[in-house]
């Protein structure tokens, strides 16, 4: 088989994608010198993703790693690769073996391999440190190349969820959302940004900013946990989505990863239906 040095690598979960995510960077750790573009899917859970998950897979076919435990989406997604003639494995599988078969070539067998600083690592950092930049409505008209803003109230898992989808690679940037003051989207320099909204449960909140209050020995700033306030807050920013039309994330009783991985699937869902305009 010849050598490659291009492939599309397609990532499929039925939950946050994180485990096939590892696993597909140990595997390629072993090999030097390959452009990969990865497509990432999460929560496929039904017939619609298998078929989107299709769609794409016509235009970069490449190879598929998949986790998923629903026999019938699973079934559903081997038939696409073997009548496409589209390699697949599932991570239960041998990763690195595949990789070889594909790639043409025999792994470095390097100890950390996965670790190493190649183009796809300084790509993560480069995402990373955009969040940082970009973190609170900092530098919010320089979003220029952003792939998602992130827009709620204080403490509702904004921060996290950047810095996360930054090793993931996506450029985030998030803003948190003061009473009485409006969202500043004259400010935005692409006004075609994937932006979601995140909420999440009053009472939940409530908590949460009485404990950072308690950790930051702030007895001045009572009304910070103040539920009546705290639920005008959340209703004002709920208009303020519906307003918009931007997609709802409910970040109570969810992991950073379980968010991130929903943000994943809107913005898949996001940059199709802009293709299929």
């Amino acid at each position: 088989m010849a050598k490659i040095n291009q492939l599309h690598l397609h990532l499929i979960s039925d939950s946050t994608g994180e485990t096939v995510h590892q696993y597909a960077r140990a595997g390629l750790g072993q090999f030097q010198d390959i452009n990969i573009t990865e497509h990432i899917w999460t929560l496929v859970r039904n017939k619609a993703h298998i078929d989107a998950v299709e769609r794409n897979l016509e235009k970069t076919p490449g190879v598929v790693l998949f986790s998923i435990v629903d026999i019938e989406i699973r079934q559903m997604l081997e038939k696409i690769c073997n009548d496409k003639g589209v390699p697949s494995l599932s991570i239960l599988d041998p990763v690195v073996d595949l990789f070889s078969t594909v790639l043409g070539t025999q792994t470095t067998k390097k100890v950390g391999a996965q670790h190493k600083l190649d183009t796809a690592y300084f790509k993560r950092m480069a995402a990373v440190e955009y969040a940082v930049v970009h973190d609170d409505g900092l530098n919010i008209e320089n979003l220029h190349d952003a792939d998602m803003l992130l827009v709620g109230v204080s403490r509702t898992s904004k921060t996290p969820t950047s810095m996360y989808l930054g090793h993931r690679g996506f450029k985030v940037g998030n803003y948190a959302l003061v009473p009485n003051v409006p969202f500043p989207i004259e400010k935005l320099p692409n006004k075609n940004i994937f932006i979601v909204g995140l909420t999440t449960d009053p009472k939940r909140l409530m908590q949460v900013r009485k404990t950072r209050l308690q950790h930051l020995s702030d007895s001045n700033n009572a009304t910070y946990a103040d539920i009546e306030l705290i639920t005008n807050e959340i209703r004002e920013a709920r208009k303020l989505f519906t307003q918009h039309n931007w997609p709802v994330i409910d970040v109570s009783r969810r992991s950073v990863e379980e968010i991130a991985a929903s943000i994943i699937h809107l913005h898949r869902q996001w940059l199709d239906d802009k293709e299929n305009v």
